[in-house]
């Protein structure tokens, strides 16, 4: 990962909107993948699940350029942003594209692992407590796990700073009741910086750019995300004399991550 970036929900309507989220839809389509029906492919010959072949095979990593970090309940608004970013050759990873693989994954694991008692029909009836939280645990550190080597792998993290994903209040970045927008947001800071190596950039790096049911609420800090506009990213791709990540260069410029020589 380079650059960190925020951004308000851009508006887009009508037709324009509809033919957006239609190209981002099969975007998000693309990522999903036929999942095994049964979890004995991945056991052990001492019978033991293999997490590093689940991982392999319900979060797969792509090639992207950006990592869309938002709330759940922005899902439509963010695809539609995925397929507007499509249109400037920059392919956009859809972080919610697999958050429904671990609820499906777990659910999965549950029914073979932590039932407690089923009814005379043979249909579940209870789980066991102990065995559901070691489930989850296991599950979800799969999947954050998978998102962390996906952020990494991309250029660029844009952040969608709404108010489902943000809440405002006294504290100066804002919080969050999503554990995986907290997650994401802790690994976009953390993350080593690696610029990326293009013959088109022939840029300098500014130094200063470096210095910048159950409800659970987490201090989000996104201090070190550069606010942005989908007027930035036109205006970079007006710049860019090319689609893809040229857009991004004129987009680091423009924000002044990077300064020409």
């Amino acid at each position: 990962m380079f650059a960190t970036f925020k951004m308000n929900l851009p508006e887009f309507s009508g037709s324009v909107a509809e033919d957006y989220y239609s190209k981002g839809i099969q975007i998000y389509k693309n990522y999903k993948k036929n999942i095994e029906t049964s979890l004995d492919k991945y056991l052990s010959p001492n019978g033991e699940l293999r997490a590093t072949e689940i991982e392999k095979d319900w979060f797969p990593e792509f090639r992207a350029n950006i990592f869309l970090s938002h709330s759940h309940k922005d899902e439509r608004k963010a695809i539609t942003l995925a397929g507007f970013l499509s249109d400037l050759g920059l392919a956009t990873f859809i972080d919610s594209c697999v958050w429904g693989y671990a609820d499906n994954l777990l659910k999965q694991i549950d029914n073979e692992y932590c039932v407690s008692k089923r009814k005379d029909d043979g249909s579940i009836d209870s789980y066991s407590y102990e065995k559901r939280n070691q489930s989850t645990a296991h599950v979800h550190m799969l999947l954050n796990g998978a998102l962390m080597k996906m952020m990494d792998k991309t250029e660029c993290l844009i952040f969608l700073d709404t108010p489902n994903s943000l809440k405002a209040n006294d504290i100066p970045n804002g919080t969050t009741d999503s554990g995986w927008i907290y997650s994401e947001l802790l690994m976009s800071k953390c993350l080593q910086r690696n610029s990326p190596v293009r013959k088109s950039m022939n840029f300098a790096l500014n130094e200063s750019f470096e210095h910048s049911a159950l409800s659970v609420e987490y201090d989000a800090d996104i201090s070190h995300l550069i606010l942005i506009s989908k007027e930035d990213i036109i205006n970079a791709a007006k710049a860019s004399c090319h689609a893809g990540v040229e857009v991004l260069d004129q987009l680091y410029v423009l924000k002044k991550i990077y300064k020409g020589k």
